[in-house]
C-alpha cells in the first residue's frame, strides 16, 4: 500500500513539472510572439518614417530658396520637421520625420536643376562680338552678343573649326542671369564669421569626422592654417582671417574652406568648397571631384598706376592650373563693376585643366581648357604674345555636360534637383 502511494506521489509531481515546463513553454513562445509583433510594429514604423522624410525632403525641393529656421508640422502621432540653409555653392535640406519617438532623417545638397534652354555658353553683350581663335570649340547653346561670332587669328593662329559653333544661337542681354540674392547675401555673412557662433569650436587633428546629422563643427584660427597631411571629413568648416594652405597629402572630404587666401597646392585630390575673397589658387594636377566648389568673392580694391593709367597688378586674383580637373562650380563674383580694370584678367583657366559642371565669371576670364557644362561670362579675354584680346576664346571648348543630372548653382526662379545625399 505504501508503494503505491509513493508511485501516485511521484507520478503528481512528474504532472507538476511537466505543467510548468508546458506552462514555461507556451509563455516563452507567447512572449516570443508578442515580441516579434512589437519589433514588426515598430520596424514598419521606421521604415515608414524614413520613406516619409525621403517624401517630406523631396516636397522641399519646390522652395528655391533658404529658410533657415526649423519648419514643423504634427499629424497625429507624426511630427515632420525640415530645415534648408545654404552651405557653400549648395543648398543644404534637411528632413526628419517622429512616429511614437522613433526618428528617420535624410539629408542632402541640392542644386539647380539643368533644361533645354540651359547655356553652355552665356556671354553678356557688350556691343562687340565674340572671336574663336585656334581649336576653340563651342557646343550646345550659346548665348551670344547681337554681333554674334566670327572667326580671328591671333599672331598667326587661325580659327581651325568647320562651323562657328555647334548647336544653338541665342541672343544673350547685357547682364548675366541672375544668382539668388539670398545666397551672395549668405556668402558675405559666412566671409565675416556668421557661423563662429553657431558651430563647436575644434582644434586640428590628424583626423577628424562629423556626420550632416550633427552640428557644425568649426576649425578657426585668425593666422594662417596649413593642412599637410590630415584627414577631415563631414560637416566641418575650416576658417582663416589670413589664409588657407591645402597641401597634397590632405584628405578633404565635403569640408568647406573660407578665407580671404586659399592656395591648393599641386596634386591635390579631394571633394571640398572654398570661398575667398583676395585670391585663390588652385594649382597643376588637382582633382577635386563632384560637388566640389570655387568661389571668390572679390573684394580687392582696384589701384591705379599714376604714371601710366592702368592696372599695376595684372596677376589674375583666381587662377586653375594646367591638368586640374574640377566638378562642380567655380565663381568669381565682383559686386562693382569698375572701367580701370577692363582689361585685367580675373579668372584665367589653364590649358588642359577642366571644369565639369559650370563657371560664372562677373569679370573678365581667359579660358584655355575645357568646361563641360556651363560658362557664364561678362567678357572672355586672351593674352597672347603680349597683347590683350578682348572678347577673344583662344584654344578654349565648351562641351556639353556628360552629367545628365547635373544640380548646380542657385540661380533666380529655377528648379532644384538632388546633388549628393550626405551622411
Amino acid at each position: 500500500m505504501i508503494f503505491f502511494q509513493k508511485i501516485k506521489a511521484q507520478a503528481m509531481q512528474f504532472a507538476i513539472l511537466i505543467s510548468v515546463l508546458v506552462a514555461l513553454v507556451l509563455g516563452a513562445f507567447l512572449l516570443l510572439t508578442h515580441v516579434q509583433s512589437f519589433f514588426k510594429v515598430k520596424s514598419q514604423e521606421l521604415i515608414q518614417a524614413f520613406e516619409d522624410s525621403n517624401t517630406l525632403l523631396f516636397n522641399t525641393l519646390d522652395s528655391t530658396t533658404a529658410v533657415g529656421d526649423t519648419i514643423s508640422s504634427v499629424l497625429g502621432p507624426k511630427t515632420n520637421k525640415h530645415i534648408i540653409s545654404y552651405h557653400g555653392a549648395w543648398l543644404k535640406r534637411y528632413a526628419a520625420v517622429t512616429v511614437h519617438n522613433r526618428k528617420a532623417s535624410r539629408i542632402a545638397f541640392t542644386g539647380s536643376e539643368r533644361s533645354d534652354r540651359t547655356p553652355n555658353l552665356y556671354l553678356v553683350d557688350t556691343n562687340s562680338p565674340l572671336v574663336v581663335v585656334g581649336d576653340t570649340r563651342l557646343e550646345g547653346n550659346s548665348y551670344l552678343p547681337k554681333q554674334g561670332v566670327k572667326a580671328g587669328n591671333i599672331s598667326g593662329t587661325y580659327y581651325q573649326g568647320n562651323n562657328l559653333y555647334y548647336g544653338k544661337a541665342i541672343e544673350s542681354n547685357e547682364t548675366l542671369p541672375k544668382l539668388q540674392n539670398e545666397w551672395i547675401t549668405y556668402l558675405e555673412g559666412v566671409i565675416k564669421g556668421s557661423l563662429v557662433d553657431n558651430a563647436i569650436s575644434i582644434s586640428l587633428e590628424d583626423e577628424i569626422m562629423n556626420s550632416f546629422h550633427k552640428p557644425i563643427k568649426l576649425l578657426y584660427d585668425s593666422d594662417a592654417i596649413y593642412i599637410g597631411k590630415e584627414k577631415i571629413i563631414g560637416n566641418v568648416i575650416i576658417q582663416s582671417t589670413q589664409k588657407i594652405v591645402i597641401g597634397p597629402g590632405a584628405q578633404l572630404k565635403d569640408v568647406l574652406l573660407i578665407a580671404p587666401r586659399i592656395v591648393i597646392k599641386n596634386d591635390v585630390k579631394g571633394s571640398f568648397q572654398a570661398i575667398s575673397t583676395k585670391n585663390l589658387e588652385i594649382g597643376q594636377r588637382c582633382y577635386l571631384s563632384y560637388p566640389s566648389s570655387a568661389i571668390l568673392l572679390d573684394k580687392n580694391i582696384v589701384q591705379k598706376n599714376t604714371n601710366s593709367n592702368q592696372i599695376q597688378n595684372t596677376t589674375p586674383n583666381f587662377s586653375i592650373g594646367s591638368g586640374t580637373v574640377i566638378e562642380g562650380s567655380v565663381v568669381y563674383l565682383k559686386n562693382k563693376s569698375n572701367t580701370d580694370d577692363r582689361i585685367k584678367t580675373h579668372l584665367i583657366m589653364a590649358q588642359k585643366a577642366e571644369v565639369v559642371g559650370e563657371i560664372y565669371c562677373q569679370g573678365n576670364i581667359d579660358i584655355q581648357g575645357i568646361v563641360r557644362g556651363s560658362m557664364y561670362a561678362k567678357q572672355c579675354i586672351a593674352r597672347q604674345s603680349g597683347s590683350v584680346y578682348l572678347n577673344h576664346i583662344y584654344n578654349g571648348k565648351i562641351l556639353m555636360n556628360p552629367v545628365k543630372d547635373y544640380s548646380g548653382l542657385p540661380f533666380s526662379n529655377s528648379k532644384n534637383n538632388i546633388a549628393k545625399w550626405l551622411y
